[in-house]
């Protein structure tokens, strides 16, 4: 990133593929513009929901140690420290629930894994068995929607808003 050139940094759930946080935050800082309006918006998970868990362990057992340690998640009173380690001064940074966990069938379940995880979660390795033994199917009969959305620990996510202390 180039040195105060932005005014604005948005990140939509990227932090948890970040390993170094604390050298990201430093980096969005210094891209940041001095103007008194720079800011950053940061919508992120901080740990993995339990649906999504269990699909790795249950449904792709094969790749399920590589998919668990695909994502570096961080407490969000650890992000709030880079944040404000970096020189940022917090407006906002709140927990959310959000709506997006409903899935309509099998299938839109199974795609959302597969690009959720960049391709790394295989539908291909998807089993009746298997699905059997998936409790968010078999609890369901195998019968969607699947929806995960008033569930707070399968669907709470973190907001953050920062802004570039004036100089």
């Amino acid at each position: 990133m180039g040195s105060e050139s932005y005014d604005i940094i948005f990140s939509n759930y990227v932090l948890h593929w970040i390993q170094d946080k604390s050298n990201a935050f430093r980096n969005m800082y210094a891209s940041l513009k001095r103007n008194g309006h720079a800011k950053i918006a940061a919508q992120y998970v901080s740990y993995l929901f339990p649906f999504m868990t269990s699909a790795f362990k249950e449904l792709n057992p094969e790749n399920a140690e590589h998919l668990l340690d695909m994502f570096n998640f961080e407490a969000r009173s650890t992000i709030e420290q880079y944040c404000s380690a970096a020189g940022f001064d917090i407006v906002k940074s709140y927990d959310a629930q959000i709506a997006q966990c409903v899935f309509e069938s099998t299938e839109a379940l199974l795609k959302w894994l597969w690009s959720t995880t960049h391709g790394a979660f295989d539908p291909s390795l998807v089993t009746e068995d298997r699905l059997q033994n998936y409790y968010p199917y078999s609890s369901r009969n195998g019968q969607p929607p699947f929806d995960f959305s008033g569930i707070e620990e399968e669907s709470t996510i973190c907001r953050l808003v920062a802004n570039k202390q004036v100089s």
